[in-house]
């Protein structure tokens, strides 16, 4: 009897599964909280969302032992110059409106030479010639001294 009981219940699971599709869900029942965390993977988003999440361009600027743009880690950039100490010029590729973006600077410590360091967005590109998208200005901290501009900082630049 137990063992009917048994079959009978896994069945019954079985069938409700089987039945039940995505329009019986009632709209908005699930939420992030209800989804197991690693479960959604880009494919299955749809393509709206996906190119939203997107980054749609990266470049690394190394120091040493000349400055340049790592051409294995960029993606949407052009070049790079440094008109004067500590002011990197880039320039975007791919037609992205630098303008319409949020780019994101964060100093590269495997790269980079010292300590208390920092990179910074410059949108106004300022020291730049024309036609520069992007500006980033690189600095070393002192104690008790002013921030002085330097070329020992290596960045990432991401555009969302």
């Amino acid at each position: 009897m137990a063992a009917l009981a048994l079959v009978l219940c896994l069945g019954g699971v079985s069938y409700a599964a089987a039945k039940i599709t995505t329009q019986d869900l009632a709209r908005d029942a699930v939420v992030s909280t209800k989804i197991k965390n690693g479960t959604v993977q880009p494919a299955d988003l749809g393509p709206a969302v996906a190119k939203t999440m997107q980054v749609r361009a990266y470049t690394s600027v190394v120091i040493s032992p000349t400055m340049t743009i790592d051409t294995t880690r960029t993606k949407g950039f052009a070049s790079v110059t440094r008109p004067k100490t500590g002011v990197y010029c880039l320039t975007l590729s791919d037609g992205i409106d630098a303008s319409r973006t949020a780019p994101v600077v964060t100093v590269d410590w495997d790269n980079s030479s010292g300590n208390n360091l920092s990179a910074f967005l410059s949108k106004s590109a300022h020291d730049c010639p024309a036609g520069t998208d992007l500006a980033v200005r690189t600095y070393s901290f002192k104690a008790g001294k002013a921030n002085a501009l330097t070329n020992i900082v290596a960045f990432t630049v991401l555009v969302p």
